[in-house]
């Protein structure tokens, strides 16, 4: 049997506890959001060649990567109000870092630091909210949770951007720089707020030892199905996030950053609505037709000439993206024992990091070889993939449930 301090399970969503995970993550979201669509454009002020800034771009992600044999066991084997007070005052001190020492070095070193945060952060946020919904209500509660980071992605750009031009005209590029970077330090310390609030763990020292050694919670075999599912839904959806702005320059189409709004803004709509949804219909109801509109979108911006068909694309996508992702995420957490959560929420984050790396670099190859318009259409493949993938492993999902069910009665 589960330890019963190991879920908070109080029959409501809006919960004081969830209600803190949400809005740390919406804080988390503002200072990533507000700075990382900027990185590039700083590593051009500080002079670092289009080969280095590629490297000092992508390196995040890569260390994110690389950082989740690590990541899952601190989930599991530590306890997780203070490793996210700990993430959050990291992430802190190192956009404190990016602000006041503007050098190549001293942003390796910095971009490092944060990488490691992001490794841990996201998933850790994903267990915490699991731990704090109803049983019986997971999958609408994390829809309801994607909601503080499709709004803050709807903003947090816009934000970093007009943050940047309001300090580049006082006192030059690099104090807009260094006002953005603060920004970002400010989110991250307000973020360690509801974090401090959060009631505490709960477990005990039994709860841990049951969790095993710690390569034991590097990942679990059961999660790996949704895992590839997510992977291939992931692809065209950091494809979209990378190009979709490149595709409205090669076709001459004015207003083309209203897509990322638009995105957002119906990411905040669908993704409650398909936690509901899931919730009453059954999984399978949900994302089967979710993953044939997200392949369907990638046909209609492959085919766009103009940006009410742009907009018409960002609309699916976002109904594909936000009614498939917080199911597979419930989806991920059900497989997983509530101590164990975390090992679960890693695992799944492992095919979030591996389709954010792959995705833009299959674009990259397409569009060498064609255009953007084949590139999107292309992308409807991993989509179709993702929905196919998905049915051939519900069995093995529902099966996973009924022997948790048999092991915990």
């Amino acid at each position: 049997m589960e330890s019963e301090q190991a879920v908070f399970d109080d029959g409501r969503v809006w919960n004081r506890d969830f209600i803190c995970v949400m809005t740390a993550n919406f804080m988390l979201c503002i200072g990533h959001f507000s700075v990382n669509p900027l990185v590039a454009s700083y590593t051009v002020f500080l002079g670092a060649s289009p080969q280095l800034m590629g490297i000092l771009t992508g390196m995040f992600y890569g260390v994110a990567f690389a950082m989740r044999p690590f990541a899952g066991p601190a989930t599991t084997k530590l306890d997780k109000r203070r490793l996210m007070v700990a993430v959050f005052i990291l992430g802190a001190f190192a956009n404190l870092g990016y602000a006041l020492l503007q050098n190549v070095p001293a942003f390796v070193f910095f971009r490092f630091l944060s990488g490691v945060q992001y490794s841990i952060v996201g998933s850790l946020l994903m267990t915490l909210a699991g731990d704090h919904l109803p049983k019986s209500k997971l999958t609408y509660g994390m829809g309801v949770f994607g909601v503080s980071g499709a709004i803050s992605v709807a903003f947090a750009p816009w934000i970093g951007e007009t943050v940047l031009t309001f300090g580049t005209d006082v006192r030059g590029e690099g104090f807009g720089f260094m006002l953005v970077f603060l920004l970002g330090t400010a989110s991250f310390i307000i973020a360690v707020i509801p974090s401090l609030i959060l009631s505490p763990d709960g477990r005990t020292k039994e709860d841990y030892a049951s969790t095993g050694s710690w390569y034991k919670n590097i990942f679990t075999i059961h999660a790996v199905p949704v895992t590839i599912v997510l992977f291939f839904a992931v692809i065209p959806h950091a494809m979209i996030n990378t190009y979709v702005y490149e595709l409205g320059k090669e076709q001459s189409i004015e207003g083309i950053s209203a897509f990322y709004l638009v995105f957002a803004l119906t990411m905040a709509v669908s993704r409650p609505l398909s936690g509901y949804l899931t919730y009453k219909l059954g999984v399978e109801k949900v994302v089967v037709p979710a993953l044939a509109v997200f392949a369907l979108a990638l046909f209609v911006i492959g085919s766009s000439g103009s940006l009410s068909m742009i907009i018409l694309g960002a609309v699916l996508s976002a109904i594909g993206v936000g009614s498939s992702l917080p199911s597979l995420q419930a989806m991920c957490l059900q497989t997983e024992t509530p101590l164990r959560r975390g090992v679960a929420s890693n695992t799944i984050y492992i095919g979030f990091d591996l389709g954010l790396f792959i995705g833009p670099m299959a674009g990259g190859f397409v569009y060498a070889a064609s255009d953007y318009s084949i590139m999107f259409k292309a992308g409807a493949t991993p989509a179709v993939i993702a929905m196919i993938t998905f049915l051939a492993f519900l069995p093995v999902f529902r099966r996973r449930l009924k022997a948790l069910e048999t092991k915990n009665n």
